[in-house]
């Protein structure tokens, strides 16, 4: 009799260990929600958890010197660039900016009064004689990608611009030694000519080193990047 109360109570422990588990994994399978892709998410609410998952993340490590250099002047997506380039130019300030800087100083350097200013003077001899290399050099660093493009063609635009300035203003020049003579149209061409082909090379030349350098920069200081996408 006694053997089989203890048995009893055995198995009624075991029924009840039984019954406790499978409730335990009932309300853990309710209460656990599913996993919903990053897909169906709102633009916001995946914005919201690719932040969260870079915060648990930790902030970004930064690399050696001579690591971020070679990060940095990593070659050229060309393609990728020219694919770019027109909406870079309709859309980006890397256009607007320079664009508007140039403008400003050939208008400026085209009203007598202001024509004969020195500050106007240096800066028409700074921004828009050849070689441009501030102006392309702002491009670059303003430009998302394809610096090099930017850096060429605000370049061109520059030299196009002092072209136009030298050759509307310049009927004569007076040489160190007080001689003058008159500008033929014939020179006014082939400088215009000498401009508009060294201006493009440059600038490319000037836009890839700055945009080398933006990278440079942004691989240096990660968590002011990674601020910066945000």
């Amino acid at each position: 009799m006694a053997r089989a109360k203890r048995t009893d109570r055995a198995e009624a422990r075991r029924r009840y260990r039984e019954a406790t588990v499978a409730t335990t994994d009932i309300v853990d399978d309710a209460t656990e929600a599913p996993a919903v892709p990053e897909a169906a998410l709102p633009r916001d609410a995946r914005e919201r958890r690719s932040a969260s998952t870079e915060r648990r993340a930790g902030p970004p490590q930064r690399q050696g010197f001579a690591a971020t250099l070679r990060a940095a002047a990593a070659p050229a997506d060309i393609r990728g660039d020219l694919r770019a380039f027109p909406s870079i130019v309709l859309r980006s300030k890397a256009a607007l900016i320079p664009g508007l800087v140039i403008v400003g100083t050939a208008a400026a350097l085209f009203i007598p009064a202001l024509a004969s200013n020195q500050i106007v003077v240096l800066a028409g001899n700074v921004i828009l004689q050849p070689p441009p290399m501030i102006i392309a050099f702002l491009a670059g660093m303003l430009a998302p990608r394809a610096a090099w493009l930017m850096g060429g063609l605000m370049a061109v635009l520059a030299g196009l611009a002092y072209v136009i300035v030298v050759t509307v203003n310049t009927d004569s020049l007076i040489t160190p030694l007080g001689f003058t003579y008159v500008v033929t149209t014939s020179q006014k061409v082939a400088y215009a000519q000498s401009v508009l082909l060294s201006a493009p090379v440059f600038g490319i030349a000037v836009g890839a080193f700055a945009g080398f350098y933006r990278r440079f920069l942004n691989m240096s200081s990660p968590q002011r990047e990674a601020s910066r996408r945000r």
